[in-house]
């Protein structure tokens, strides 16, 4: 029952909800995709609307480590690869518009109560209106890489595989991070800022003058920062979220980078 998503980190007030994200683009989504674009620093980030399988309202916009889990309860990998905004721009379309074949046929549709499993969910920050822009432009996009290779017959995103493998730029077997990785991670972050924000100082928070943040002292920050005593997992989360060279401590480099982080995004 551990809290991973609250309202303090949503963009509004607004509805925190993940239904109909076959027929629509939900907050969900956009929370979602906005994570996984700003943990791998890219210019747009898409999932299909079959990936997350809550179907679910959270009333007080929180969510919790089970209903993330059961949001996004397959290993989806995300790549990153580069394509036009054109390219992008129409993927975005056709997946609002068109059914998956069906005996051999695609069924061009625009009736909206159809439900659709490729359905784009976009991140926040994704401007419609750049449709008026630079159609060549190329952004660096992350996505689920089985879209590439024709999950859901979103045939502009199985063009750009096509065009990726002909390049031999086709993201390899192993380039690739869950989803589920990336939110965890990002909503850790998020943790961290709220502590950081309090002018604290690496020195504040290395109790035992070790120069490296270790579990035991994490976990007492939770405690002061946010008055409750968190599960194990969830330190191994705010740990490995900046623990860049992964030796389950956080050393004063890693520390700086998570504060030059917050001064360029915030």
């Amino acid at each position: 029952n551990e809290i991973i998503i609250d309202a303090s980190m949503l963009p509004s007030s607004g509805i925190f909800s993940s239904e109909r994200t076959r027929y629509s683009q939900t907050t969900v989504g956009a929370f979602f995709c906005q994570a996984i674009k700003e943990e791998l620093e890219t210019d747009v980030a898409i999932i299909n609307g079959a990936t997350l399988k809550g179907d679910k309202t959270y009333e007080s916009s929180t969510m919790t480590y089970a209903e993330l889990k059961a949001e996004l309860p397959f290993p989806t990998k995300i790549v990153v690869v580069q394509m036009t905004l054109a390219e992008l721009q129409h993927a975005i379309e056709y997946s609002r518009r068109n059914i998956e074949e069906q005996k051999g046929k695609v069924v061009d549709e625009i009736d909206a109560e159809l439900p659709r499993r490729g359905y784009i969910q976009v991140d926040h920050d994704f401007d419609f209106d750049m449709q008026s822009g630079d159609q060549d432009i190329v952004l660096r996009v992350a996505l689920p890489r089985n879209l590439l290779n024709g999950f859901c017959r979103i045939k502009p995103l199985m063009d750009v595989g096509t065009r990726l493998k002909e390049q031999k730029n086709f993201p390899s077997d192993d380039d690739f991070i869950p989803a589920l990785d990336l939110v965890v991670r990002h909503c850790s972050k998020i943790k961290w800022i709220s502590i950081v924000d309090k002018d604290i100082t690496f020195p504040d928070l290395d109790l035992n003058g070790d120069e490296v943040l270790d579990k035991d002292e994490v976990k007492k920050l939770v405690m002061k920062y946010f008055d409750y005593e968190p599960e194990d997992f969830v330190i191994d989360d705010l740990i490995a979220s900046i623990d860049a060279n992964n030796d389950g401590v956080i050393d004063i480099g890693e520390f700086s980078h998570l504060l030059a982080t917050i001064e360029r995004k915030f």
